[in-house]
């Protein structure tokens, strides 16, 4: 194995071992905190594993609920034209993109890349979707230079659609471990409203103290922008 290098890179491991590809492939289908899509430039879904199933519809949901259905059947009109918007974009400029959507109040990833099916015929490429769900702020994990990061525009709060865009803010800088003082100062109110909305999210979200709302909002990847997105 000494001809790999440092700067060894995927093509050149694909031209060495050409099934590589096909293992990583059932690899990470089977593994079970990944989603795993390949959809059609329409957005049909043309394949899914199990937990890519769950994530896009519901816990019970299986790969069979999907397959050969459009995107637009289960995603609201405003993310599926976001979503094919993101297909012309990684067909024009030729690399991956990573899109985050906070879907049902947890913040889904999801890589998506062109793959060439037929050499001639672009209308029959393919897209490859990768997706999971991870916690946190993303533009730290993934900085401009490294991934081109898409904050989806809609949200979908599930649970946490009981709260104000206010309340959403709040809870946001609190999850990015900002005390009382320090979010006042940042929105620009007294301390005692900050307290308000603090008291009001913990009884609409049934939570007790603020590790709690931290949780919840780390799980989101709640940033203060998400409190102007379009619910759907």
């Amino acid at each position: 194995m000494d001809f790999f290098t440092p700067a060894t890179n995927s093509d050149e491991v694909h031209r060495r071992f050409p099934e590589v590809a096909r293992a990583f492939f059932e690899m990470v289908s089977f593994e079970p905190l990944t989603g795993v899509g390949i959809l059609s430039l329409d957005g049909t879904v043309l394949h899914v594993n199990e937990q890519g199933a769950r994530l896009l519809l519901h816990e019970g949901a299986r790969s069979a609920d999907l397959i050969g259905r459009t995107m637009g059947d289960f995603y609201p009109p405003e993310i599926m034209r976001e979503r094919i918007d993101v297909f012309r974009r990684i067909i024009a400029e030729k690399h991956p993109v990573l899109v985050r959507t906070l879907w049902n109040g947890v913040q889904l990833t999801s890589w998506f890349r062109r793959i060439p099916t037929e050499p001639g015929r672009p209308e029959r490429d393919v897209v490859l979707a990768l997706s999971r769900l991870i916690p946190g702020d993303l533009r730290a994990l993934f900085p401009s230079n490294l991934a081109t990061l898409i904050f989806s525009e809609h949200i979908r709060l599930g649970p946490l659609d009981c709260l104000s865009n206010q309340e959403l803010r709040v809870m946001a800088l609190i999850g990015a471990g900002m005390t009382v003082r320090e979010a006042a100062k940042a929105l620009f109110r007294a301390e005692k409203t900050i307290e308000t909305h603090c008291t009001a999210i913990h009884r609409k979200l049934g939570v007790r103290d603020r590790v709690e709302v931290s949780r919840l909002a780390q799980r989101a990847g709640l940033t203060p922008e998400d409190a102007d997105r379009k619910r759907v």
